[in-house]
C-alpha cells in the first residue's frame, strides 16, 4: 500500500498534521496582530485583525474538506492535504500582511479552491474525462491563450496583457495551460504504451502541440512560463521513455533558445544581465533582484519576525517575490522550512506516481509533481539569483487566483490518484527515471537552501549596509534618531513626533549643507551620513543592547546624541554677516582644531527637501554645495602672510620695491585695501597687494616654498566627517613663480586656508580639524570621539614677530584681505587670526566671498573673530 496503515489511522495521522499546520498558522496570525506593539514598544497601538478572517476561512475550510476527503477517498495519501494546507495558509497570511485588499481576494480564491478539492474527490471520473477529451481540453487552453492577444488586460493597470476578465475577476490562461499540457502528455503517452515507434515518431505530435503552446507564450513575452513548459515536457518524456539523451537534447535546446532570445528579446537581455551582474545597475534594470537579495540578507537566520520586516520594499512582493518576503520575516529557517515543504510534496507526489495502478495515472502524477518542483525552483531561484527572474508564481503561496486554483486542482488530482488501488500484481516499472528526477529536484532545492544561507548569513552584513537598503527609513519612523548638539549642548538637529511618525527636523536651517539631510528618498548627506552609526545607535551602544533590540524588535536601539564643536552663537553671527552673499567662512580654535563656525552661503533647508529639491539642483548659486569644505578657490594674494612669515624668519627681507600692483592679461591688479604704509612689507601684505606678494615669491626659495605649502596642508585633504575638496597636486618648485598668483590650477578650500592660518596662530603647529567632539552613551555618559593626529609643524622661526607685524599697532588680530582672480571674475579672501600674546583660545579664520568687496570681507572677518572672543 502507498501508506501502510488502516484508514482510521491514516485519518488520525492526517488530522494531527493539519493540527500542527493550524497551530503554526494561529501563532503566525497572532504575531502579525501583535507586531505593531512590538514596533512601537508600546501596547498603545493599532492592531490588525482582518487577517483573522483569512485564517478562520482557512481553518474552517480545511477541517470541512478533510472530513469530506476522508469520506470520499478513504485510502488517499495523508501527507498531500496537510502540505497543501500549510503552504496555502502560510501564503494567505503573508498576502494579508503585505496587502489587505489582496488578502481578502486571496481568501475568496482559497474558498473556491476548497470547492475544487471537494468536486475532484466527489467525481473521481474527472481523471477519465481528462484522458478521453485530452485534445479538446488542450485546444481550449490554447484558444484562451490566443484570446489574450485580442482581449488581454493587466489587473494592475499597466503591464503585460496576460489576463482575461472584467469586473475585478481575472484569469491568466497560462496557468491552466500548464496543467492541461501535463494532462495531455500523460494521456497521449499512456495510450502509446508499450512503445511501438521510435522516439521521433512517438514525440512528433506532442512536439507540435507543446511547440505551439511555447510559441504562443513567447509571443506574449511570457518567457518564464514558456521555459517552464519546456522543462515540464522534457522531464515527463524522460520519465516515460527513460531516455537520458532527452535531458541532454533539452538542455542544448534551452541553451540555444536562451542565446537566441538574448540576442532577439530585450526582456531576456535585461533579465540575464541583471542575473549575471545585478550590482552594475542596482537602481535600474537590476532593482528587483538587488532588493530581493537585500531583503533576504535582512532576514538573516531567524528573520525580523512576522509583521516586523519591510518586504514591501521589494516590488511585487505578494506574487513574484513572496518567497523573499517570507525569508525577510522568518529568516533562513523559514525559507528553509518552505523549501522543505515543497521537497516533501514533490517526493510524495513521485511516490504516488510510482505506486499508481496504470501508466496514465503514473505519468499524470509524475507531471504534476514535476510541475510543483519546477515552478518552485524557478521562482525561488530567481529570488535568490540562482536563475534569471522568470515571473512565475510560487505554487500555493503567491497571490493569484488562476495559480491557486490550478495548483489546488493538481493537488486534488494527486489525492484522487493516491486513493485508487495500487498497480496490478506483477506489473513492473523502471524506477531509474523516477529516482533521477527526484535527485534532480532535490538537488535544485538543496541549491536554493545553500544560496539562501550565502545571502542570509555570509553576505548579510555587506548587503544590509548598502546605500540602496531603505529599511533604515522604516526604522527611523519608529526609533528616535540621536540629536546633533553644539558645543554648549544646544540642539541643532532633533527627532520630533511620536513612535511611528518620527521626523527629522533641523532647528537651525542655515547649517543645512553642514548638518545635511536624512531623507527617505534622497538618503543621507554630510554629518547625518558620516555620524549615522552613532545617530542610529548601531555604534556606541553595548553590543548586547544592539543584539537584544535586533532580536526582540528587529530594530536598532535608540540613537545617541552627538556633540559638535560648533558654537551656535558664533555660527549665527557668521551667518548673519554672510547672508545675501555667496561665500564661505571657517573659524576654528587654532590649537585644538575645533571648528567653531562653518558657514556656507547660500545654504538650503533640509526641512523643505520635498518642496525645493529640484529648484536647489537647478540653482546656479549651488546651495547644495558646502563651499567651506568643497569650495575650490585660487588663493591669489592671500598667500602673503605665509610667504612673509617664511622670509621674516630668515631676517633677509630687503626693503619693499613699492610695486604694489601686478599686470595681468585682463589689466592691472591692485591692492584689495589701501595700505597704511606702502614702505613696509607687513602693510602691503595686510592690504593684499598682488605686486608685493609677487615680489615675496621671487625672494623665496622654490624648495622652501614647496616645503611650506606641504606643511600648511595645501597638498593634503582635510580629515573631516564632511565631503571635502582634495589637496592640490604637489607643485613643481620650478612653477613657484609670481604666475602662481594668477594660476587657475592652484585652488584651496576655505577649510584648508583656515588650517593654514591656524598653523601660524599656533606657533607653527598645524592642527587637525575637529567637528564632532563627543557622543552621549547610555552607561558612560559623554565619551570623547577619537580625533586625527595634528598636522605637520612649520619650519619657521620668529612667528610671533611676524604675526605682530601683520596685526599692526594695538590690534589683537593678524590679517590679510586679498583678491583672487578666476575665469568668472574676482573674489575676495580674508585670512587671519589672533596674535599669540592675546589671552584665551587662539583663533584662526578664513573667509571667501565670490565678489570684489574687500571692505565687506574685512568687516565680516574681524566681526566673527570679535564675536568668538566675546563671552555669550
Amino acid at each position: 500500500m502507498l501508506f501502510p496503515l488502516k484508514a482510521d489511522l491514516r485519518g488520525t495521522f492526517e488530522r494531527r498534521l493539519l493540527d500542527i499546520a493550524g497551530a503554526f498558522l494561529f501563532l503566525y496570525a497572532l504575531i502579525l496582530t501583535l507586531a505593531p506593539a512590538v514596533r512601537l514598544h508600546s501596547w498603545q497601538a493599532d492592531y490588525p485583525w482582518l487577517h483573522w478572517t483569512g485564517f478562520t476561512a482557512w481553518l474552517a475550510g480545511y477541517r470541512l474538506i478533510r472530513r469530506q476527503v476522508n469520506r470520499l477517498l478513504p485510502d488517499h495519501d495523508p501527507y498531500i492535504l496537510p502540505l497543501v494546507a500549510l503552504l496555502s495558509g502560510w501564503g494567505l497570511l503573508t498576502v494579508w500582511r503585505l496587502d489587505t485588499t489582496l488578502g481578502m481576494r486571496q481568501t475568496l480564491w482559497l474558498i473556491l479552491s476548497f470547492l475544487i478539492i471537494y468536486l475532484a474527490a466527489r467525481f473521481p471520473d474527472l481523471l477519465r474525462i481528462l484522458r478521453r477529451y485530452k485534445y479538446i481540453w488542450l485546444v481550449g487552453g490554447l484558444l484562451l491563450t490566443i484570446l489574450t492577444f485580442f482581449f488581454g488586460s493587466y489587473p494592475g493597470g499597466v503591464g503585460p496583457r496576460l489576463w482575461l476578465g472584467c469586473c475585478g475577476i481575472y484569469l491568466q490562461p497560462s496557468e491552466p495551460l500548464k496543467f492541461l499540457l501535463i494532462a495531455y502528455l500523460a494521456a497521449y503517452l499512456a495510450d502509446q504504451m508499450p512503445l511501438r515507434w521510435s522516439l521521433p515518431q512517438l514525440l512528433a505530435p506532442t512536439l507540435v502541440i507543446a511547440g505551439a503552446a511555447t510559441v504562443l507564450l513567447i509571443a506574449q513575452r511570457d518567457l518564464g512560463t514558456a521555459t517552464l513548459l519546456i522543462v515540464l515536457y522534457t522531464l515527463i518524456i524522460f520519465i516515460t521513455t527513460d531516455r537520458r539523451r532527452v535531458l541532454v537534447i533539452a538542455a542544448a535546446v534551452i541553451l540555444a533558445a536562451g542565446i537566441t532570445g538574448y540576442a532577439v528579446f530585450d526582456v531576456i537581455r535585461v533579465r540575464v544581465n541583471a542575473w549575471l551582474n545585478p550590482w552594475l545597475d542596482p537602481f535600474g534594470e537590476s532593482y528587483q533582484i538587488v532588493q530581493s537579495l537585500i531583503s533576504i540578507a535582512s532576514g538573516r537566520v531567524f528573520g525580523a519576525g512576522p509583521g516586523l520586516g519591510s518586504p514591501n520594499l521589494v516590488p511585487v512582493s505578494t506574487s513574484d517575490f513572496i518567497g523573499t518576503a517570507i525569508a525577510e520575516e522568518t529568516g533562513l529557517m523559514g525559507l528553509g522550512a518552505l523549501i522543505l515543504l515543497f521537497s516533501l510534496l514533490v517526493i510524495r507526489g513521485l511516490t504516488i506516481a510510482v505506486n499508481s495502478r496504470g501508466n496514465y495515472e503514473r505519468f499524470l502524477a509524475s507531471g504534476l509533481s514535476i510541475y510543483f518542483a519546477a515552478q518552485a525552483i524557478f521562482i525561488l531561484g530567481g529570488n535568490l539569483r540562482l536563475l534569471p527572474l522568470t515571473g512565475v508564481t510560487l505554487p500555493f503561496v503567491s497571490y493569484g487566483g488562476s495559480s491557486l486554483i490550478t495548483v489546488t486542482l493538481s493537488a486534488a488530482i494527486l489525492l484522487v490518484i493516491s486513493a485508487q488501488p495500487e498497480k496490478q500484481p506483477g506489473a513492473t516499472i523502471k524506477p531509474r527515471p523516477f529516482v533521477l528526477t527526484a535527485a534532480i529536484t532535490l538537488a535544485g532545492f538543496l541549491a536554493l537552501i545553500l544560496l539562501a544561507g550565502w545571502w542570509g548569513v555570509v553576505r548579510s552584513e555587506s548587503l544590509q549596509f548598502r546605500p540602496d537598503n531603505l529599511r533604515w527609513t522604516v526604522h527611523e519612523r519608529y526609533v528616535p534618531r540621536g540629536s546633533l548638539l553644539d558645543r554648549n549642548n544646544q540642539p541643532i538637529a532633533v527627532t520630533e513626533g511620536k513612535p511611528g511618525e518620527f521626523k527629522r527636523v533641523l532647528l537651525y536651517p542655515e547649517l543645512g549643507n553642514t548638518i545635511g539631510y536624512n531623507h527617505p528618498l534622497s538618503g543621507k548627506a554630510s554629518l547625518e551620513a558620516s555620524m549615522d552609526a552613532y545617530l542610529t545607535g548601531l555604534q556606541g551602544n553595548p553590543s548586547s543592547l544592539i543584539w537584544l533590540n535586533e532580536w526582540i524588535y528587529s530594530q536598532p536601539p535608540p540613537g545617541l546624541d552627538v556633540r559638535l564643536s560648533l558654537d551656535l552663537a558664533v555660527q549665527k553671527a557668521a551667518d548673519d554677516l554672510l547672508r545675501g552673499h555667496v561665500g564661505a567662512l571657517v573659524l576654528l580654535n587654532a590649537k585644538t582644531g575645533e571648528i567653531l563656525a562653518l558657514a556656507s552661503h547660500p545654504s538650503y533647508d533640509p526641512n523643505q527637501m520635498d518642496e525645493n529639491w529640484e529648484a536647489w539642483n537647478d540653482d546656479p548659486n549651488a546651495p547644495l554645495l558646502n563651499r567651506a569644505t568643497q569650495g575650490s578657490y585660487p588663493p591669489g594674494a592671500s598667500l602673503g602672510p605665509f610667504v612673509f612669515s617664511l622670509l621674516n624668519s630668515s631676517g633677509s627681507l630687503p626693503a619693499t620695491t613699492g610695486q604694489m600692483t601686478m599686470q595681468a592679461a585682463g589689466g592691472q591688479l591692485t591692492c584689495a585695501l589701501l595700505p597704511e604704509n606702502s614702505a613696509t612689507w607687513e602693510a602691503v601684505v595686510r592690504a593684499g597687494c598682488p605686486g608685493s606678494v609677487s615680489d615675496l615669491l621671487m625672494l623665496s626659495s622654490p624648495e622652501k616654498l614647496s616645503s611650506l605649502f606641504n606643511s600648511l596642508g595645501f597638498y593634503h585633504t582635510p580629515q573631516i566627517p564632511l565631503p571635502a575638496v582634495e589637496g592640490v597636486s604637489e607643485i613643481n618648485p620650478a612653477d613657484l613663480t609670481p604666475a602662481l598668483l594668477l594660476s587657475d590650477e592652484f585652488h584651496l578650500s576655505p577649510l584648508q586656508m583656515a588650517l593654514a592660518a591656524a598653523a601660524l596662530t599656533n606657533q607653527g603647529q598645524r592642527p587637525s580639524p575637529l567637528l564632532t567632539s563627543a557622543v552621549h552613551t547610555p552607561h558612560q555618559g559623554w565619551i570623547v570621539l577619537p580625533s586625527t593626529l595634528s598636522g605637520a609643524a612649520l619650519n619657521i622661526t620668529k612667528i610671533e614677530d611676524s604675526l605682530g607685524k601683520l596685526a599692526g599697532a594695538g590690534s589683537p588680530f593678524w590679517q590679510t584681505t586679498a583678491r583672487a582672480f578666476t575665469a568668472e571674475g574676482e573674489l575676495t579672501w580674508f585670512v587671519g587670526g589672533t596674535v599669540p600674546k592675546l589671552s584665551g583660545a587662539p583663533l584662526a579664520v578664513a573667509l571667501v566671498i565670490e565678489e570684489d568687496n574687500a571692505q565687506l570681507a574685512n568687516h565680516i572677518g574681524i566681526s566673527v573673530l570679535r564675536a568668538a572672543l566675546t563671552p555669550p
